[in-house]
């Protein structure tokens, strides 16, 4: 054997190392869980651009059945009421609003609203999924049903999924590991926590994807131009990072 394929041969070995011996398991379990196990998160929901919202009222037929989309200034334009500010309120908040302004021309002004498209606030799914991204939230996500959707593919190791809380600012505030093969298989749902928006859950790769991945990286400099522009992009490297933050 000479000395580059022996040399790349060891480089790939550390690399390996690097990737597969230890994914960090976290134990933040307290902050994510709650006995007894809730529906819906605790937080309030507060409406946001381009959330979309169902208005109905039994008395002022202008406004019933009337669907809008928030717009990027935080505003709904409705009939009779004219413009009325939606960002930052509860459905009930603004349907106290709405009401208030149509009571200058129906005594008895019913008016009710609701969100019928969840889409200002996020949750995230990153690592080896075959959907992976920002998923709507809604109040209702739960570890188990969103990983559902996004489908674990054959190159992760889902016993060692990673959930990530961050702080306004961005930093990770809470984390935890899950075994979601284990949930699966056995049915034991316990830590099959309602996500918070912003939550990230990022699927590692199992150790054979580690491997392919340790080797492009080693390989990268001796690759052809047109592989490395062309190659795919992975996440892997970059989460790394972000779970390393205190």
């Amino acid at each position: 054997m000479s000395t580059a394929p022996r040399t790349i041969t060891l480089l790939a070995a550390i690399g390996l190392l690097a990737l597969t011996g230890c994914q960090p398991t976290y134990t933040d379990y307290g902050d994510f869980v709650q006995t007894p196990k809730p529906l819906v998160t605790a937080t309030e929901y507060r409406m946001a651009p381009p959330d979309s919202i169902h208005i109905g009222s039994k008395r002022v037929r202008e406004i019933d059945g009337v669907t809008q989309q928030i717009r990027p200034d935080g505003m709904v334009s409705l009939p009779l009421v004219g413009e009325v500010f939606a960002a930052g309120k509860t459905p009930m908040e603004l349907a106290d609003e709405i009401e208030a302004h149509a009571q200058l021309y129906y005594e008895d002004a019913d008016v009710a609203v609701r969100v019928v498209d969840y889409q200002s606030k996020k949750i995230y799914v990153f690592g080896e999924v075959g959907r992976s991204g920002p998923y709507s939230y809604d109040g209702t996500n739960t570890v188990f049903r969103t990983l559902a959707l996004a489908q674990p593919n054959r190159l992760a190791n889902p016993s060692k999924v990673q959930i990530l809380r961050p702080n306004p600012d961005g930093t990770f505030r809470r984390k935890m590991t899950i075994d979601f093969d284990k949930m699966v298989k056995s049915g034991d749902t316990s830590l099959d926590a309602v996500l918070e928006e912003n939550d990230v859950i990022y699927v590692p790769p199992n150790a054979l994807a580690s491997i392919g991945l340790a080797c492009r990286q080693l390989l990268l400099p001796i690759l052809p131009m047109s592989e490395v522009v062309n190659g795919p992009v992975s996440m892997h490297n970059d989460l790394q990072s972000v779970q390393s933050t205190p």
